[in-house]
């Protein structure tokens, strides 16, 4: 039987599914259903998805429910026992790692560079676009302007981490706090004019968008894997030291396998597990 795997808005609704029990994985609907319940990064939501789904159809009595919010929901949540684990596309701060969070990842993916199809330029440097998202210097004279994610987002620490952003400008084009990639995708894809940037998850891009040359390089999987397209970063499952449920450690085994790898690898990920 297929099961759709219900994507849960926020981490109150997920509080919700169990009372906020810290033993998430032992709740269910009465009916004999396990549930299970993640929270996090809305750039491994749609691989996580896909891994659940499958997970799924192989378990009967398991539901699992993904609610997204950013790494630093599903990081706090972990924390607090609102979920069975987190998703974070960073890795772990100190002040987190203090607190007994511990992160396994799960694959690798590249952060891609968009720009509307219209768009003149090409390819782009680490000096051109930290020179954009700081300063508000134009690139090449096309691109004046720049999305970037909301507080909290490990899609935006990753990428103002690897480019080496300190602040933001605050200009006319510039927009901060875009909530999902979806949105970013849906902006730049709304501006004709092609004369903004935006970054997403390499695993999330489509032909609706282009994507921009880092360094020269293409972005692609190939090129993440063999290293020569520098600009990405891991997928993790954050949870509290030794506080996984049976059937947490069940989906995490299943993630890590020969199976879930295969599942990373067809959807565009890097596989960090060798099957």
């Amino acid at each position: 039987m297929n099961k759709m795997t219900k994507t849960l808005m926020s981490a109150l609704c997920v509080a919700a599914v169990c009372g906020g029990a810290t033993a998430l994985g032992a709740c269910g609907d009465g009916n004999g259903t396990e549930e299970l319940v993640i929270t996090g990064s809305t750039s491994v939501e749609p691989l996580m998805k896909k891994l659940a789904a499958v997970y799924e159809e192989n378990h009967a009595g398991v539901e699992i429910n993904i609610g997204v919010g950013g790494s630093s929901v599903g990081v706090s949540d972990a924390k607090n026992g609102k979920n069975d684990f987190g998703m974070a596309s960073r890795e772990l701060k100190t002040e987190e790692k203090a607190d007994g969070m511990v992160s396994l990842k799960i694959a690798d993916d590249g952060l891609a560079m968009i720009v509307n199809k219209n768009c003149t330029v090409d390819s782009v440097t680490q000096a051109e676009v930290k020179a954009l998202y700081e300063n508000g210097t134009a690139i090449q004279d096309v691109l004046r302007g720049a999305l970037s994610r909301e507080d909290g987002s490990g899609t935006r620490d990753a990428f103002e981490e690897i480019i080496g952003i300190k602040s933001l400008y605050k200009g006319t084009g510039f927009e901060d706090g875009l909530s999902a990639t979806g949105t970013v995708i849906a902006n730049i894809q709304g501006n004709t004019e092609g004369n903004q940037m935006g970054y997403i998850s390499l695993g999330s891009l489509n032909d609706s968008v282009k994507a921009l040359k880092y360094n020269g390089v293409a972005a692609t999987v190939a090129n993440v894997t063999n290293k020569t397209y520098t600009l990405a970063r891991p997928f993790n499952i954050v949870y509290k030291q030794g506080g996984l449920s049976e059937l947490a450690k069940s989906f995490i085994d299943f993630i890590v396998s020969a199976e879930g790898q295969a599942i990373v690898t067809a959807n565009h990920y890097i596989a960090v597990v060798e099957s």
